[in-house]
């Protein structure tokens, strides 16, 4: 006890040492040893499953489109992400129509569960031909959301 009296300094310093060895020890131990099965936590309770089927065919009836050359369409969390690329010449107007179809291939309980995120890309050939002095085409690339309490895709960029 005379000890401790005489480097009360020390004997603070050692004490909260040894308290905040024992926080990082628990701290670890959670991350460690965490029960959790989902990166998402609790916030996909009651999610709504897409069926396979359903993408599959969204992306076979799109692909039949003239316009389209490629489709992609990606769940993750709880947000579908549908890429489509379109072929050069290809109207920025048509391309959202395509893309706002997708929308009602959907249940009604996907559609009120999920948020969608859509990316419309115009791909341009290059020509070589041209020479050096030729102008650059440019192709569309515009990105849409549709929130489950919102009627129509905001587009970004249009």
């Amino acid at each position: 006890m005379n000890l401790i009296r005489r480097h009360k300094g020390l004997a603070l310093v050692v004490s909260l040492t040894l308290i905040l060895i024992v926080i990082m020890v628990i701290i670890c131990w959670n991350m460690i040893f965490s029960t959790g099965s989902s990166v998402y936590g609790q916030r996909l309770n009651g999610l709504v499953k897409i069926s396979g089927d359903v993408t599959k065919g969204i992306k076979d009836e799109i692909l039949e489109l003239e316009e389209v050359s490629n489709i992609d369409i990606r769940v993750q969390g709880k947000i579908v992400y549908t890429t489509i690329t379109f072929k050069e010449g290809t109207k920025l107007n048509r391309a959202k129509e395509v893309a706002s179809s997708t929308i009602s291939k959907y249940d009604e309980g996907v559609i009120s569960y999920y948020d969608f995120g859509y990316f419309l890309i115009e791909e341009i050939v290059k020509n070589e031909d041209n020479g050096e002095n030729a102008e650059e085409k440019k192709g569309f690339v515009v990105a849409g959301t549709k929130h489950p309490d919102i009627e129509k895709i905001s587009w970004i960029k249009s």
